[in-house]
């Protein structure tokens, strides 16, 4: 599901409305802050979201830009549904201002500063899921064949990292890293911030379950917008190993055109192996936050923004690169190497394990722990291989 996601301040508003899209299993594509341009819904127009997710204020709170921004959406050309998950005392004037689109009313993301409510603006978007993709698509013969609708992968794996720590209780704090040939999603279940008097929380404070998902890095139809984002780390690697950056560049521009090609030589599979390492670097910085140290009256600080991942235990490795998998070091090196990034310690697991979805069985038991938890959490970790720490 593409979705576009528009909020109020970035930090907050913004960022609750993204967390909602991904944990909902969508893939945002666009997101805006503050004040719609003409450029912003010209662009909007362009791409043609499946869904908006429209918020921005507290209930009872900032309404200016929310209805300026409705204006505007009610003038484009846009045809995707509008869920509403912004100020409640806008919600009835933000209807009346698009009568010509799909406008679904639900609850705020923050009707207070710093309380998060994602689950109704979620629970919507699987609604338009069903509704839009699984019977517009012709899915409704799994529906009467299963008697459950199928769930988009990214949720279905979402569900099951939900739900393993509650039936499986030496599986607590995990994270698991699904590398695709178009996208990396990263998800974590780990509560996201420790209170102490001496670290500082900027922002809101994140859902225990979380899920990111890159755009820009896969193994084959991101292959080169990998190389562009993850430039910095693989040449590093490159230069490290001996190995020619034009042979690299050869390799990607083979796979760019054969989207279901397999490494043919060790020098090939080194390749793909280092792609993998530069997806989970790069997953990985984005998902994870990180400390800042500061000096106040009071002595040091600590300033802390986005999740706080050091209690993760375990890491599982899904998408086809990683269940083939043997090692553990495509996952491990890469983490390690992040631990500083510039000024800032990366609040990144301490001693995980690392195991394999080797069957990539995770989106399939996923689409169970509805009806059958215990069994499809069970059967989940029981089919985890542990991964070797080296080579």
């Amino acid at each position: 599901m593409r979705i576009a996601a528009i909020g109020l301040v970035p930090d907050l508003t913004l960022q609750l409305a993204k967390l909602a899209a991904m944990s909902a299993g969508g893939k945002v594509i666009a997101s805006y802050s503050f004040s719609l341009t003409r450029s912003d819904i010209g662009y909007l127009e362009n791409i043609q979201p499946d869904i908006l997710l429209f918020s921005g204020g507290t209930d009872g709170g900032n309404s200016r830009y929310v209805l300026e921004n409705a204006r505007k959406l009610a003038a484009s050309s846009l045809s995707c549904p509008v869920i509403y998950a912004g100020n409640r005392a806008a919600a009835e004037e933000v209807v009346d201002l698009m009568p010509a689109k799909e406008v679904i009313v639900t609850e705020n993301l923050m009707p207070e500063v710093g309380q998060v409510n994602l689950e109704p603006a979620r629970e919507k978007i699987r609604d338009l899921f069903l509704k839009r993709i699984v019977s517009g698509r012709g899915l409704s013969e799994i529906v009467d064949l299963f008697g459950t609708p199928p769930q988009p992968t990214p949720l279905a794996v979402f569900e099951l990292i939900s739900a393993i720590p509650q039936y499986q209780t030496d599986w607590s704090d995990l994270a698991a890293i699904d590398i695709g040939g178009a996208n990396t999603d990263f998800y974590s279940n780990t509560e996201s911030y420790l209170e102490t008097d001496t670290v500082i929380l900027k922002g809101i404070r994140e859902p225990k379950v979380k899920r990111t998902v890159e755009g820009d890095l896969g193994l084959r139809v991101s292959a080169h917008s990998l190389a562009d984002s993850g430039w910095a780390y693989l040449e590093e690697r490159l230069k490290g190993l001996g190995l020619e950056v034009e042979r690299l560049r050869k390799h990607l521009d083979k796979i760019a055109l054969d989207l279901d090609y397999l490494p043919q030589s060790e020098e090939e599979t080194l390749f793909d192996r280092l792609l993998a390492e530069t997806c989970v670097y790069y997953a990985a910085l984005r998902h994870s936050g990180g400390w800042r140290e500061t000096y106040t009256p009071q002595g040091r600080v600590y300033v802390q923004t986005g999740k706080d991942l050091r209690r993760v235990k375990a890491i599982v490795g899904s998408g086809g690169f990683l269940a083939a998998s043997g090692s553990a070091e495509t996952m491990r090196r890469p983490l390690q190497k992040l631990r500083t990034y510039g000024q800032e310690r990366k609040l990144l697991p301490e001693k995980p394990l690392f195991y394999a979805d080797r069957q990539y069985l995770f989106s399939l038991l996923g689409n169970l722990v509805g009806k059958y938890p215990k069994e499809a959490t069970a059967l989940a970790v029981a089919l985890l291989e542990n991964l070797k720490d080296e080579d």
